[in-house]
């Protein structure tokens, strides 16, 4: 097992270069693999049957119709392997490889899947210091073999209950169209969320458009020292209609052009400090005009195990990628002031042998009265060697200005720093600091999960505090932990169990969760 999960799978399809590029394509065959060989006799007891007859796989129809070639296309090594990313990112099948052989006429492309188990019901228990939560759901990622997702969802921590419904189908009527629909109730409000749009699923989409339209009111909270410091209403909703094209242009790199109107609303109330006094309620906004976006893509991508799991094949963008989209709020379309909104990104990703390296850098906010307002610059960089056993680190820093009233970036165990509990420190401005060493500790155990053990490092420090103290200089903390793969679910799933003992303060404080740190 230990050699397997040493493997850094191909970045380009096995087997399409012994067939020279343009020929024909005269045959697809897809092979679906059950969660479970039962031919095996490690996995033939009735455990592992009755999974697989409960599950129902993937059907052939739906993993055709997100390939990007068909039979009578010329061959190309690049939309093979853009095809196999897009079956992967359907976060239940995994791994996929396609390869092509040669065939009569042409070639024969062969698309392999392997199911990931997708219907998942049960409890969840979280925990990052002294605050818990607890869940109860039923999901399932890939309904009835068509990849439509439906799931119902409890949940309930110090700040709310909530109940959640979603449904989303990424082939909405046998289209490219995807669905997606959410209804959240809470303890202390409720919301909802709807999209309809035809993306640009591939490289080569020529065009795409769509609209988005999301509600939501319940009690926002501001924190100190793990505790509830400001408390109020908050009633928020945001609208879009877009449309774009892809520009003239080949090779690796992919630019698109995006335009459309937007809405982004926002009205607060009764904003009061915990112990009864008063608070600046935050100030409302109705922002609303057009917005014009740029993306930029490189179809620079590698295939690697042993990332964040070790066992589940996931895909690494190299870019460089970057993307802005900016948008003119005008009274003259109803809106209450004049500003420029703004949203960028650009990612940077490197992998040498076993080592990935990446660099994502993004900036939000905007412009109004001839400053910068909610403005947040943020920077990721991090290294991490892939496989069994290695060292990994990163470095996060989010630099807010004029942040407004409702918003605030505070560092604990949920943001990097696993020595403090969550929401410790206040600040519009943080840095956080993280060195681990992971080490794989049993293989496939059961053939259902992987045990890892974790020894890790951080660092952190948040600025210009509002409600709440800073970390008042440099904090620190070194733990241990244990980190469980889940080979057989679907999506990338690591549960993190984790200790950490500060360099000031009470410790250790604990962690579990199922959301990589980084």
């Amino acid at each position: 097992m230990f050699p397997a999960l040493l493997l850094i799978a191909a970045a380009r399809t096995q087997g399409a270069s012994r067939l020279p590029p343009g020929t024909p394509i005269v045959k697809i065959t897809v092979v679906r693999e059950d969660v479970f060989d039962t031919s095996n006799p490690e996995t033939s007891a009735w455990p592992y049957r009755w999974a697989d007859h409960l599950h129902v796989t993937t059907r052939e129809r739906y993993i055709r119709s997100l390939l990007l070639f068909k039979v009578g296309d010329p061959l190309d090594p690049a939309i093979l392997d853009e095809s196999a990313r897009l079956l992967r990112s359907t976060g239940f099948l995994s791994p996929v490889t396609i390869t092509a052989r040669p065939a009569p006429g042409g070639a024969e492309v062969v698309v392999r899947t392997h199911d990931e188990w997708t219907t998942l019901a049960g409890v969840s228990f979280g925990l990052a210091g002294n605050r818990k939560h607890f869940g109860a759901s039923l999901a399932e990622e890939d309904l009835l073999g068509w990849g439509k997702q439906l799931s119902f969802e409890f949940d309930s921590d110090p700040v709310r209950r909530t109940t959640t419904f979603e449904y989303s189908d990424n082939l909405f009527l046998g289209s490219r169209w995807q669905l997606a629909l959410q209804h959240k109730s809470a303890s202390d409000g409720n919301g909802n969320a709807f999209s309809l749009a035809y993306p640009f699923y591939a490289l080569a989409t020529p065009r795409a458009g769509g609209g988005s339209w999301q509600s939501l009111t319940q009690t926002e909270y501001l924190y100190s020292d793990n505790e509830k410091a400001v408390s109020g209403t908050a009633r928020t909703r945001s609208f879009s209609i877009w449309g774009g094209l892809r520009l003239p242009g080949g090779g690796a790199v992919t630019n698109r052009l995006t335009f459309g109107v937007f809405e982004d609303q926002a009205a607060f109330s009764g904003w009061t400090r915990a112990d009864g006094r008063p608070y600046p309620t935050p100030a409302g906004r109705d922002l609303r005009g057009p917005q014009v976006g740029w993306d930029h893509e490189v179809d620079r991508w590698k295939v690697v195990r042993g990332f964040r799991a070790w066992e589940r094949q996931e895909d690494v963008p190299l870019g460089p990628n970057w993307n802005v989209t900016a948008g003119v709020s005008s009274k003259a379309f109803g809106a209450d002031r004049s500003a420029v909104t703004f949203n960028g990104t650009l990612n940077l990703g490197a992998l040498a042998g076993r080592q990935y390296s990446w660099l994502n850098l993004g900036e939000s906010g905007r412009l109004e009265g001839g400053i910068a307002a909610n403005t947040v610059n943020h920077l990721d960089f991090g290294t991490a060697r892939t496989g069994p056993v290695g060292w990994r680190g990163r470095v996060a820093l989010d630099l807010g200005r004029h942040l407004d009233g409702d918003r605030q970036l505070t560092l604990g165990a949920d943001t990097g720093l696993r020595g403090w509990n969550p929401d410790t420190f206040d600040g519009t401005s943080r840095a956080v600091a993280n060195l681990e060493w992971r080490h794989v500790l049993t293989g496939e155990v059961l053939h259902l999960g992987i045990i890892g053990g974790v020894v890790f490092a951080d660092a952190g420090k948040t600025w210009a505090p509002r409600v709440g103290p800073s970390t008042e200089g440099v904090r620190k903390d070194a733990g241990v932990g244990l980190l469980i793969e889940s080979t057989r679910a679907a999506a990338v799933s690591v549960i993190r169990i984790e200790a950490a003992f500060p360099d000031r303060g009470n410790g250790p404080v604990f962690v579990i969760s199922s959301v990589s740190l980084f």
